[in-house]
């Protein structure tokens, strides 16, 4: 079906019946109220007439009240009830036998006495039976009686404030009725004396036997009571035609506007269904050319509605995203040719991957935050005894000796909760258990990271037994043959010290030279012997520092005139710069003048000709701090991390009277981190180089114990060992 017939279809019947709803309910509005109010004009009618039958029955009773209070009828009563003055009898005889009442002919009017006998009247009647006991009424005062065939009506003739006879009138109902004369109230008007319609005239008659045979709704009735007389009433009659005939004309209105409006609404409906489907058309008929022309370049026009703009715009985006993806599905293809060659490669990396993990012969264990292992390759297997299932699983603690096995968890809450790595990231030295419990030493490295975005570490294990074998076999091979060359060493020190004396005779001068070249080897080997001694004792933990309080200024003033000639004979001068007259430390002052000796004399070694060397002395907070300074060489950037290693000799072509072993910093930085401190390097290349290190202030005798540095957590050997770290 077509867009425009489609929304006809639709929407006609639903205006139809809106419409018809709308007639419908005016129309019953409309004849509601119009009915309404004419049943209220019709009461109001019978309300006007109830209120006419009133006025004029008191307009009856004000002619007989006048009537009553006559002088000459009042003077006529008898006190005793006798019969009075025959005279004034007669002429009051005569009175009311020319007594008529215009409204009501034919009505009797008359007097009696108190006694209810009748006086005088306008004309002849049955007395006493045609009227009834008026004494009864001159207890009440006014006196209506109303029958179905005649109406009484009497007012009492009052003298001296009491009642002595009345003046009364008696008519037929029907004069009554004509009295009344209701003829512009509705089209038939009745008077209803005790609920019963008094005809005036035989037309009248007619009517009411009509009515009372056929109760058809042709006529509309109303009747309504009188509340000042109970017993007369009104009944109104109305034609209905005659009254309803506007509400017919209203009706033909009502109809003629409805087929106007309806009319009026399909018109617009069409008209609306025809300017919102133009726009929708149209943009189907360009949706449709760009189908045919299978050409995805091609875009529809945006005209009309803010919605069908939209819709085109819409529809434009949505085949310029395909362009683009039909343009570049040959990039997508690829791509994905890429991607699965890089999966490929990448499956490959972790097989490689995986096989080095396998082969490696150091265990390698990945635990979660709370310790437990959750991988663990075969070396771990083959170095710790476990098989697959006894690992997996269980603590991580299991594999450590005492007291880390107690305190593991612990460092790992303490990692997590505050980020302070102990552990994390620092290769250190600790001893292991097997699956048997025996106890071996290992190398281990921590690294952190994230699986399944939770925190887990990975832990690489190196058995170290054999190296601590070869280690401590080296240590006795050096402690052996360092103590075979200090005795002949120290033989020939003394023979040569005897030659150079002259006590053996005075030598030629190139022998002179000989001895003093020799001497000054010697010198150099027994210098050498007690390096390696000293980085032996250093290793074996056999060195313990005799802490007291120093003066920091006064040992590097002593060790600076101890060096004086030293830097003389290189020619170079030392220059303290310090504003403190003491600084007082917590140190071993022989083992921290051989710290001072070894950079002092460094920088004497590799300053130029006329250099100064620079030493300070410095407060930085609760810290003195002691730098030395030269303008030597420098070092390069790429060796200050190597600058402390053993036996590690920088490229020092320019340095004064050759080389030394390669130990000294070494040894200087081990001693500076017994201290709690260690030793920094700063340099650069042609300008020089500056060494200092860092000492806490002593307070005062009690803070004694508490400034003695403590080793690292690892021991005399660990400071060493990381002294070679180059940190």
């Amino acid at each position: 079906m077509r867009l425009l017939p489609g929304v006809l279809i639709k929407m006609l019947p639903i205006a139809v019946a809106l419409m018809a709803g709308i007639a419908m309910t005016a129309y019953w509005h409309v004849n509601t109220t119009f009915r309404t109010e004419l049943h209220r004009g019709l009461e109001r009618e019978g309300i006007l007439a109830i209120k006419e039958i009133d006025a004029r029955l008191g307009a009856l009773s004000s002619v007989l009240d006048t009537i009553a209070r006559n002088g000459f009828i009042v003077g006529s009563a008898s006190e005793a009830g006798a019969s009075g003055d025959p005279v004034r009898e007669e002429r009051i005889k005569l009175f009311f036998e020319s007594l008529t009442m215009v409204a009501v002919p034919g009505a009797l009017v008359g007097q009696t006495d108190k006694m209810g006998r009748v006086i005088a009247a306008n004309r002849e009647i049955d007395v006493p039976a045609a009227l009834p006991d008026f004494r009864e009424m001159l207890k009440a005062g006014r006196y209506l009686e109303i029958e179905r065939e005649q109406v009484t009506l009497a007012v009492p003739i009052m003298r001296a404030g009491k009642a002595h006879g009345v003046v009364f009138a008696r008519f037929p109902s029907f004069a009554l009725a004509t009295y009344m004369n209701l003829s512009h109230f509705g089209s038939r008007a009745f008077v209803t004396v005790g609920g019963i319609s008094i005809a005036t005239d035989v037309a009248a008659a007619s009517f009411l036997r009509e009515r009372a045979a056929d109760r058809s709704q042709e006529w509309i009735e109303v009747s309504a009571q009188s509340s000042v007389y109970p017993e007369l009433g009104v009944l109104l009659f109305s034609q209905r035609g005659d009254l309803l005939a506007p509400l017919r004309g209203l009706d033909r209105t009502l109809g003629l506007s409805a087929m106007a409006n309806l009319a009026v609404l399909t018109i617009a409906l069409i008209m609306t269904a025809m300017l919102v489907a133009r726009p929708l058309v149209r943009f189907a008929q360009d949706v449709n050319d760009v189908r045919d022309a299978s050409d995805l370049s091609r875009r529809v026009s945006a005209r009309g509605y803010l919605e069908v703009v939209k819709l085109a715009q819409t529809f434009n985006e949505m085949m310029g995203r395909l362009q683009k993806t039909l343009v570049s599905y040959d990039l997508l293809a690829q791509e994905n040719r890429y991607r699965r060659a890089a999966e490929q490669t990448l499956c490959d990396k972790q097989a490689e991957t995986s096989a080095i993990v396998e082969t490696v012969a150091d265990a390698i264990i990945v635990i979660d935050k709370y310790g437990t292992i959750r991988s663990a390759n075969p070396a771990s297997y083959r170095i710790f005894g476990y098989e697959h299932r006894e690992l997996l699983g269980h603590n991580v603690a299991m594999l450590m000796a005492t007291p880390h096995s107690i305190n593991h968890d612990q460092y790992i809450r303490n990692y997590l909760e505050t980020g302070e790595a102990k552990i994390i990231g620092i290769g250190r030295e600790l001893e292991a258990r097997r699956y048997d419990g025996g106890v071996f030493p290992i190398e281990l490295f921590v690294a952190d990271i994230i699986l399944n975005d939770e925190p887990h570490f990975v832990g690489v294990i190196r058995d170290i037994t054999e190296r601590r074998r070869v280690d401590r076999m080296q240590r006795e091979f050096i402690a052996l043959v360092s103590h075979e060359l200090r005795t002949p060493l120290t033989s020939l020190t003394a023979s040569l010290g005897l030659v150079r004396s002259g006590r053996m005779g005075d030598l030629p001068d190139k022998a002179q030279a000989l001895v003093d070249l020799a001497q000054k080897n010697v010198n150099r080997l027994i210098d050498l012997v007690n390096d390696i001694m000293a980085v032996e004792k250093l290793q074996s933990g056999r060195i313990d520092l005799d802490l007291e309080v120093v003066d920091i200024v006064a040992l590097v003033r002593s060790e600076l005139d101890n060096i004086a000639g030293y830097g003389t004979r290189n020619g170079v001068r030392f220059a303290l710069h310090t504003s403190l007259e003491e600084g007082r430390v917590v140190a071993d002052p022989k083992r921290l003048g051989q710290v001072l000796a070894n950079l002092l004399s460094n920088a004497a070694k590799f300053s130029g000709e006329n250099a100064i060397v620079t030493v300070r002395v410095e407060r930085e907070g609760r810290f003195f701090r002691v730098s030395v300074c030269d303008q030597g060489v420098g070092i390069p950037p790429d060796g200050l991390d190597k600058v402390f290693d053993k036996f590690v000799q920088l490229d020092t072509t320019d340095a004064k009277n050759g080389q030394g072993s390669g130990l000294g910093l070494s040894i200087a930085q081990a001693i500076m981190k017994l201290h709690g401190s260690r030793i920094e390097v700063e340099s650069e290349v042609g300008r020089g180089s500056t060494f200092r290190f860092d000492l806490v202030e002593h307070q005062n005798e009690d803070d004694e114990d508490a400034g003695s540095p403590e080793p690292q957590a690892h021991g005399v050997m660990g400071a060493l060992g990381e002294s070679a770290s180059g940190t």
